[in-house]
């Protein structure tokens, strides 16, 4: 009888276990009405981030509004529906609405009693003024970052070039030189701090500028840091027709990253958080080097090789099965599996399983988005699942002509 019992529990926790992993299929998100349907499940009466972003925008326009951003363009291109487009361009009027230039403006930013305590030189000797960029918090500090602009400008520039490179959305024409001429505004602030051949194994870099004004310091910030910005600049070279310093300095910041770059015994790269020093470069950060890699690859500054190395990273390194991820490059660790699908999945393009490592992460973890990562995380894996189709010849996110 005990037996039978105990036989008919497993039975029944079987059926259990059947029926969680059924609704789990079915909460997977297949479409574009499902991820609407997500998207107003979490955000019913507001599209996110267009409220007042406090004292320090740069916080949530650089970790969430870059995101939502390109989950907007993402499901634009894949279904052509302007009013992903429409949400792009309230959000982004919304950051420049708080850009610390035009808070000064409006009487809402003291920068007397706010000053940068880290900026750009010229903003450090020039302490009334506010920057055309984002402040956010760090280590108790009010600071200005080459990093947070680089997110936040570098999603703008996105729009730029979906505008100019789909005539499906030619309409926003006009919306697209105003922010391509803000963006300039922010990316060239830290021309000071950008130096070619400071070091002989340095091409390009950008650098932290000493506190009082008075020059920089020796050490060049975090490869991504550089990466981040380095997107912006390839991309307003992009929209100028090339030849710009805006190239130059991009590329001398990816010669950085080969000269460093190690490939290990099979056929992957690993490479460092400090390009120059010690400490394995991890998933999360690695993915914002991945922004920087796919469009340097697709304007042809990295090469065929680089890209199925960069695959292998990933399939042979990084993902461990079952919606499990390392933490680093090199494979050690526990990660967060959810950076499979930022930057990373376009890799599908050398690899069509990485498409399907990225599916299972998000079918596992993350049936119910509940924020900008996850959101454009799906909205990928609908990109690239609608791509596949043409196995030859995959839409891309961005369409860098030449």
């Amino acid at each position: 009888m005990a037996a039978r019992i105990e036989s008919l529990a497993c039975m029944i926790l079987l059926i259990l276990v059947l029926l969680t992993l059924a609704v789990a299929e079915v909460q997977s998100i297949e479409n574009k009405d499902q991820w609407d349907d997500a998207f107003k499940d979490r955000y019913a009466t507001q599209d996110p981030l267009l409220e007042d972003p406090g004292q320090y925008p740069g916080e949530l326009f650089a970790w969430q509004g870059h995101y939502w951003l390109r989950a907007y363009l993402s499901i634009a291109k894949t279904y052509g529906d302007t009013k992903y487009m429409d949400k792009a361009v309230a959000l982004i009027e919304h950051m420049f609405h708080y850009r610390d230039d035009a808070r000064q403006a409006c009487g809402e930013l003291d920068m007397q009693n706010e000053p940068y305590d880290s900026a750009p030189i010229y903003y450090l000797i020039h302490r009334a003024e506010a920057a055309p960029g984002w402040r956010r918090p760090f280590s108790g500090q009010s600071r200005i970052e080459v990093l947070t602009d680089g997110m936040i400008t570098q999603a703008i520039m996105r729009f730029v070039d979906l505008v100019g490179n789909d005539p499906r959305f030619s309409g926003y024409q006009a919306k697209a030189e105003i922010f391509t001429k803000k963006v300039e505004e922010t990316a060239n602030i830290w021309n000071d701090n950008f130096v070619y051949n400071r070091f002989h194994d340095v091409p390009g870099s950008y650098y932290y500028p000493k506190p009082d004004g008075s020059g920089l310091s020796s050490g060049d910030v975090p490869y991504n840091h550089a990466a981040a910005m380095a997107c912006t600049l390839l991309l307003l070279d992009n929209i100028k027709v090339g030849g710009t310093e805006y190239r130059e300095k991009a590329e001398a910041i990816l010669n950085y990253w080969k000269m460093h770059v190690r490939l290990v015994s099979n056929d992957a790269y690993d490479w460092n958080y400090h390009l120059r020093k010690p400490g394995d470069e991890d998933f999360t950060h690695g993915h914002i080097d991945m922004t920087f890699f796919n469009l340097a690859h697709r304007i042809g500054l990295l090469g065929t090789e680089d890209m199925p190395r960069l695959a292998n990273t990933l399939t042979k390194n990084i993902y461990k099965g079952g919606g499990r991820v390392a933490n680093d490059l090199n494979g050690s660790g526990s990660g967060e599996p959810y950076v499979i699908g930022l930057d990373w999945i376009d890799l599908t393009r050398f690899n069509p399983q990485i498409l399907g490592m990225a599916k299972e992460t998000y079918r596992i973890h993350y049936s119910h988005p509940t924020w900008s990562r996850l959101f454009l995380g799906w909205a990928e894996i609908l990109r690239w699942s609608a791509s596949l189709g043409d196995s030859l010849n995959p839409p891309l996110n961005l369409h860098i002509m030449r």
